[in-house]
């Protein structure tokens, strides 16, 4: 009896340090994801000497997903016929992605470069963002993408 008391005892202190680990361990993978999928873009855009690779929200929507594909009728997106080159499913619901709005996409031109201005994407843990800090992926106009961690936990301010 005293050994289950003592598991029981270490299960209530473990437990919520282990969720605060599964969930940045989500956070941290959906900003590789996110990252992963701009380089993509950028270096596609680069080898194929094309001004339409664009990374597409899934219904104008981050959290439901992404796609990277050639969108050769500049239309914002990925018809049939039009070359996926990768596609990442819908975020989990714990956690809150925004990205660039209206429209939801971000196209590389042929040199790499971002065919708009500045873009960045925002991680957050919905449920206890005081003990899992935001993430962020920012692009800056050169279309090099890079990921930051919030170090002083407000999310108003951005990662910083």
């Amino acid at each position: 009896m005293v050994v289950v008391g003592i598991v029981g005892m270490l299960a209530v202190v473990g437990l919520p340090a282990m969720r605060d680990m599964v969930v940045s361990n989500r956070m941290k993978t959906l900003s590789l994801d996110l990252y992963t999928s701009l380089a993509l873009a950028r270096s596609e855009a680069i080898k194929q000497n094309s001004g339409n690779i664009s990374m597409i929200a899934t219904g104008g929507n981050w959290q439901s997903g992404w796609q990277v594909c050639v969108d050769t009728n500049a239309n914002g997106v990925c018809d049939s016929g039009e070359a996926v080159v990768t596609a990442m499913d819908a975020v989990d619901s714990s956690i809150t992605l925004t990205g660039p709005t209206g429209p939801a996409l971000v196209t590389f031109n042929r040199d790499g470069r971002l065919a708009s201005a500045a873009a960045s994407f925002r991680i957050i843990y919905t449920a206890n963002n005081a003990q899992t800090p935001m993430r962020c992926v920012e692009l800056s106009v050169s279309g090099r993408p890079k990921t930051l961690a919030d170090t002083n936990h407000t999310d108003s301010d951005g990662c910083n």
